[in-house]
């Protein structure tokens, strides 16, 4: 099928000018124009590239992108610059102790990394790496988050280590650490005579590492500079709330909603549901996984949510599609628990109190709550909650868990249960993730480009 691609179909010759055109007025990317016939067959490559799974297919056979594709399957995104060869290629590698860690690509823009690495050792089966990202000088970044994947990869196939810059853009160098071990080792649970016995991070015993590798990444400045920054300014009331949408951020790896709500609103926003769709109708989904969205210090809103991103796309306009909301009532900030009888305030929707027990001296609490989506679980409750004068406490230990599953395999409710460490008390208010969703009676269209 690559082969073919050599004889540009007769449809798109009358399309070469217009197609040069375009590619002049593009400032973001330094490419030499080439000749005529290959820029015909380059044109036909990306778009069945894009559009036609076989040729997507065919394209993975090419040496150097079919490993990389395989790797990116869990972004939309990140398969798309791996697909346009947005991928700075990397020659790192270390050994140590018959480990082997090499650094081999990097997906980079300004706002986002993703480092492609890999394990190996003839000796260990199988290879852990606990990963830390440091600035050039040592100090941890700011505003910087970061998780990694192929925590069950074999040795030898690509693993990614993503960093998210939230507000700072990304520098020119970075440090990332690989601390490898080659399994985890899971000491058995004493018996319930404490709250530190049931949830305690005693529990993980951290063996000595095997292998420690430090890798300093210097980034081309054509990548860290790619991206775009849309004004919008315009303002929608979704459930009687006002919400501007002040930017849309489009980088190679993601976009960014950027949003701004009024200070009359009765609700935080804590959450978005939407789409962003180009003028010829493709869409592209909100963040599922990873960092979906991001907030701020001054209230418990959601200022910023993710989506796939749409720069490998030429498109005249951009839409975004508002299709629902997940919101905070400003009265429902904290709710009332009595652990002793069960009694209790209103509480998350689709949520209900199962029980608390105590262990030791401390309250161990538990939650049922309904599936928003498939075998989705999600956050009920913030990480603070107080006693009856004022006192703050923090949770920092969660478990949940699937409850009945139908007949067709699918989990129909989960528990969340978590500890109150340090609290003695048998009433506590505990803070609601939210408390309730909304579902748009009509989609809410707002034009982007």
């Amino acid at each position: 099928m690559i082969e073919e691609l050599n004889q540009p179909a007769p449809g798109l010759e009358a399309t070469l000018d217009r197609a040069y055109k375009r590619k002049r007025k593009r400032t973001t990317q330094m490419i030499i124009r080439p000749l005529a016939g290959l820029a015909a067959c380059f044109a036909v490559f990306v778009l069945l590239v894009n559009f036609c799974a076989p040729v997507a297919y065919a394209c993975s056979l090419v040496p150097g992108l079919r490993e990389l594709a395989a790797a990116v399957t869990f972004s939309r995104s990140l398969t798309d610059a791996v697909e346009n060869e947005y991928v700075q290629p990397m020659d790192l590698s270390q050994t140590q102790n018959d480990i082997t860690a090499e650094v081999a690509y990097l997906i980079v823009d300004q706002k986002q990394v993703n480092v492609f690495y890999r394990l190996d050792s003839d000796k260990y089966e199988k290879l852990y790496a606990d990963p830390d990202v440091r600035s050039a000088d040592g100090n941890r970044p700011e505003s910087c988050s970061y998780h990694s994947t192929g925590f069950d990869a074999e040795n030898g196939e690509l693993r990614c280590l993503s960093i998210d810059f939230v507000d700072n853009d990304v520098p020119d160098k970075l440090r990332i650490a690989l601390r490898v071990n080659p399994n985890m080792v899971v000491e058995e649970v004493a018996p319930e005579h404490s709250v530190d016995d049931l949830y305690s991070d005693d529990i993980y015993e951290e063996p000595s590492y095997l292998a420690e590798f430090e890798f300093l990444l210097e980034f081309d400045p054509k990548f860290t500079a790619a991206g775009k920054i849309f004004p919008v300014n315009q303002t929608v009331i979704l459930e009687g709330q006002a919400i501007t949408i002040t930017d849309i951020e489009v980088y190679p790896t993601h976009m960014r909603v950027d949003i701004e709500e009024s200070p009359d609103n009765t609700a935080w926003m804590k959450g978005l549901e939407f789409y962003i769709e180009t003028d010829w109708g493709m869409k592209f989904d909100a963040a599922s996984s990873g960092i979906i969205s991001t907030g701020s210090a001054d209230s418990p809103s959601m200022v910023s949510y993710r989506a796939d991103s749409s720069y490998f796309y030429e498109a005249d306009h951009l839409k975004l599609v508002i299709t629902g909301a997940q919101w905070l009532r400003k009265d429902m900030e904290t709710t009332y628990i009595n652990l002793i009888t069960g009694e209790h305030g209103e509480l998350p929707e689709g949520a209900e109190f199962d029980s608390a027990r105590k262990v030791g001296n401390e309250w161990v609490v538990k939650f049922r709550a309904k599936f928003i989506e498939d075998n989705a679980m999600y956050q009920l409750f913030g990480n603070k909650f107080y006693d009856a004068d004022g006192n703050e406490y923090e949770i920092n230990q969660w478990s949940s868990t699937y409850g009945d599953f139908d007949e067709d395999g699918k989990a129909t409710f989960f528990y969340d249960e978590f500890p109150l460490k340090k609290f003695t008390g048998d009433e506590v208010w505990l803070t609601p993730h939210y408390s309730h969703n909304w579902v748009a009676e009509d989609l809410i269209v707002i034009t982007i480009q």
